[in-house]
């Protein structure tokens, strides 16, 4: 984002996102039309009343049920699987999943040789990308269903889920303690925001300047038979202190930049993976 850019919407950003018409900014541009999508599908599947079930359910238990019964089904929908999963125009303008990005989620469905049939449910899988990519949202949807409460500790489900947070399930950032906190005059003075690619950001840094980076998921986005990863690595390495550390995930379950990392000094350990049954988002 370019300093225009950035000064425009922090002018236009309050009116854009919290309007009377707007259900604020995750309902906005691309994958705020997937996630309207969705909720159109909810509607058209009598599902509505269920969502709103499973985001107030208060045990595990009774989400479990919630989604079994009847939200599970959502995933078998031919509909959401041809306008969104084997849309690869949907994937990226809608759900941000560029190309090199969607090659890594079939590599991995290619490499699991998974069968047409879910052994769990007995039904058979969509095919082609919308299976590589159903395989992957099940993989990370059903263990955060499983495993955490969107009533009171997942607030990012909640939120994609509902449009909004609620007094029991939100970010620390939100809570009456924490607005006292950053109510200071001071609370910022550590912080620095940048608008520049993270490469040329961290090229203009001072040796040793930092202790942690994390930079998400980004580099999936790097063409293997691209310089963009070495470079970006490189002046990692040269902005970290000895000692310091990259966190970052990825889409697929062996990226292959980590090989990059290893021979640009870094030692890597794999901390999470998205199987079936393991989850990651909490």
């Amino acid at each position: 984002m370019s300093s225009a850019a950035f000064q425009y919407w922090l002018q236009a950003g309050p009116n854009v996102f919290s309007s009377a018409s707007s259900k604020g900014l995750y309902y906005s541009g691309g994958s705020g039309n997937a996630l309207t999508l969705i909720g159109w599908l909810f509607r058209i599947l009598n599902l509505t009343p269920e969502v709103r079930r499973l985001c107030a359910a208060q045990t595990l238990n009774e989400q479990r049920e919630i989604w079994r019964k009847s939200l599970k089904a959502v995933l078998h929908s031919k509909l959401l699987t041809w306008a969104i999963l084997s849309n690869e125009k949907w994937l990226w303008k809608a759900l941000g999943v560029p190309p090199a990005q969607r090659a890594l989620i079939e590599a991995d469905h290619v490499k699991q040789d998974a069968p047409e049939f879910d052994t769990r449910t007995g039904e058979r899988r969509p095919a082609g990308l919308g299976n590589a990519v159903y395989e992957y949202v099940l993989n990370t949807f059903e263990p955060m269903v499983n495993s955490t409460l969107l009533s009171s500790s997942n607030h990012y489900y909640l939120l994609a889920l509902l449009g909004h947070y609620t007094p029991a399930s939100h970010p620390t950032y939100l809570s009456p303690k924490s607005h006292v906190r950053l109510s200071k005059s001071s609370a910022f003075n550590g912080l620095r925001i940048h608008t520049d690619e993270i490469s040329e950001v961290i090229a203009r840094m001072r040796p040793a300047t930092l202790t942690i980076v994390v930079v998400m998921d980004s580099m999936d986005w790097f063409p293997p038979q691209g310089n963009q990863a070495v470079k970006q690595i490189r002046s990692l390495n040269r902005a970290l202190k000895v000692r310091g550390r990259v966190m970052l995930r990825s889409a697929g379950l062996e990226p292959w930049y980590v090989k990059v990392f290893t021979e640009c000094g870094f030692s890597c350990r794999r901390v999470a993976v998205r199987v079936p049954g393991a989850c990651i988002d909490r």
